[in-house]
């Protein structure tokens, strides 16, 4: 992409604030899957980075590529998120390009924060969820996969806690009710 280009593609975007939705910001079309949300941001990122354009330009630009690179990250951190997706893509249904701003800011919980790896708290937040609804498996299954992506502390605490309960399908593999190996 050319000087030119870049600079044309920097204003269409950041006169488009307010209309453009977050696929539009990262290059992505609806429906599309999380690596590709990943993978749309890390290539906008480089090429849009506001440390890019620190000697570029006057004031004006820099601050139009801070304002689009932070819509950017508002997107990425949106459309990363299961359950923000879901609520953006209904707001975008409704004709909203931006989810709210008190959808966004949806705060994690002190056990979420000590998972550092995004797709492991979100296994760690189904995984309790099902749990609270009696759905032992299911919890036991997703608390499993947090694992295989991050050894956090409160994954194992969670596991434990399914564990202990009666029927745990951890411990039908261990020959506890039900016996049988796995």
């Amino acid at each position: 992409m050319s000087s030119e280009e870049l600079l044309a593609e920097i204003m269409r975007l950041y006169e488009g604030l307010e209309e453009l939705s977050y696929y539009e910001y990262l290059g992505l079309r609806p429906g599309c899957d999380y690596v590709a949300v990943r993978d749309g941001f890390y290539a906008r990122a480089q090429r849009f980075h506001p440390d890019q354009f620190v000697y570029r330009g006057g004031e004006s630009l820099r601050q139009a590529v801070y304002a689009v690179f932070k819509r950017m990250t508002e997107a990425y951190n949106v459309l990363l998120d299961p359950e923000l997706r879901v609520l953006y893509d209904a707001a975008l249904v409704r004709g909203e390009a931006r989810l709210s701003e008190v959808a966004r800011a949806r705060r994690l919980t002190a056990e979420e924060r000590q998972v550092h790896n995004t797709f492991a708290r979100i296994y760690l937040r189904s995984a309790r969820r099902k749990l609270e609804q009696g759905e032992l498996r299911g919890a036991w299954v997703d608390v499993r996969l947090g694992l295989t992506l991050e050894q956090a502390a409160p994954l194992r605490k969670l596991l434990a806690e399914i564990e202990a309960h009666p029927g745990s399908p951890g411990l039908l593999g261990r020959g506890g009710a039900g016996g049988g190996g796995r």
